[in-house]
């Protein structure tokens, strides 16, 4: 007969318990959190730029079909001779070639042909991704490609680096997630076709979305109960932040390429400084690592201005009661499952 539902134990619930605990005692909240919070802060900060790139690398500018070569033609005059006036971006008259400079053939002026080739404003933008790939026209969808292919990489990463994260430890995702990032980054800026442009795209994705999940998770699982909202609420700012700093860095810079080398340089930093980030207690409690879980507690402890001698048999005892609750839970698991298949 399988067990009643009053006789199945909770097992989340009651590990998580012995978990918040073990926090507790070597102080909910301290020194040791608040530097795991701001590496995670620098970490997701730059992420948040990237997932707001694309409205300064394509803004909305005006463009128009390219002067005639070697023509002499101000914008105006071209705009005024040249471009039909209901559609200017996409089409031009039929005109003959070029003469003495800025006399036209105007013979086939009420005939127009498609742009092969555009000149865009660059009054405020110098440079953008509209005009490295002629992103217009009938290629103007590539931009709106681009966004979903940048957000496939995030619906990618949170699958695959949700599981790597709990089966290989928080710390590990990170690093990956950051690594893949920094250098699809550097490749993003570097591009030299628009299939390079965002397929590197995804791969910032890839590796932001999993850096800002896992990081978050860090937090939370480091911080004691009573500061959860509180540092949930400074990690997830983090996003804001760099959506405030996006736009004056773009403002300052006016060229994609450097922008987009501008919003990689800190998580290039914060990519070196990895060994600040500690893989988290509860994790390695839950996957039977007591010996590393002990030694991350103690530098908690440490740092926090406690003594670890003192406090170290209640989380020994602590550890041993988690380890317990997860054997017993198993057993009653396994137990029902053979009985229910009677």
């Amino acid at each position: 007969m399988a067990p009643s539902v009053a006789e199945k134990c909770d097992s989340s619930l009651e590990a998580s318990q012995e978990k918040d605990d073990l926090m507790n005692l070597v102080r909910g909240e301290g020194p040791w959190q608040r530097k795991i919070l701001l590496v995670c802060i620098g970490i997701i900060t730059p992420f948040a730029c990237h997932n707001l790139a694309m409205t300064f690398f394509a803004p909305n500018l005006d463009y128009w079909c390219a002067r005639p070569p070697n023509s002499n033609l101000t914008v105006e005059e071209w705009k005024e001779i040249g471009l039909p006036p209901n559609d200017r971006h996409c089409s031009r008259y039929a005109l003959g070639n070029v003469a003495t400079g800025n006399s036209f053939n105007i013979s086939r002026k009420n005939e127009t042909v498609a742009c092969d080739s555009w000149e865009y404003d660059d009054s405020f933008y110098k440079s953008t991704v509209l005009g490295e790939w002629n992103l217009v026209c009938d290629r103007e969808w590539f931009i709106s490609l681009s966004k979903s292919i940048f957000i496939a990489g995030y619906m990618f990463s949170v699958t695959v680096f949700g599981y790597i994260a709990d089966k290989f430890g928080r710390r590990i995702a990170i690093v990956i997630c950051n690594a893949i990032a920094v250098i699809s980054a550097v490749t993003c800026a570097f591009s030299t076709s628009f299939l390079m442009f965002a397929v590197s795209r995804f791969f910032i994705a890839v590796g932001s979305a999993g850096a800002l999940n896992t990081a978050f998770v860090l937090v939370m699982e480091v911080i004691g109960p009573d500061y959860r909202s509180l540092y949930g609420i400074g990690s997830n700012a983090s996003w804001i932040l760099g959506y405030m700093l996006l736009p004056g860095t773009a403002l300052l810079l006016r060229d994609w390429f450097w922008v987009q080398l501008a919003i990689t340089i800190p998580s290039i930093a914060f990519l070196s400084s990895w060994w600040l980030l500690p893989e988290s207690p509860r994790w390695l409690v839950t996957h039977g690592n007591t010996v590393a879980a002990m030694q991350v507690l103690s530098k908690s402890a440490k740092s926090n201005g406690i003594d670890f001698e003192d406090i170290k048999p209640l989380l020994q005892d602590i550890i041993s009661k988690t380890s317990k609750v997860k054997t017993r839970c198993m057993k009653r698991k396994i137990l029902t499952q053979m009985c229910s298949s009677y």
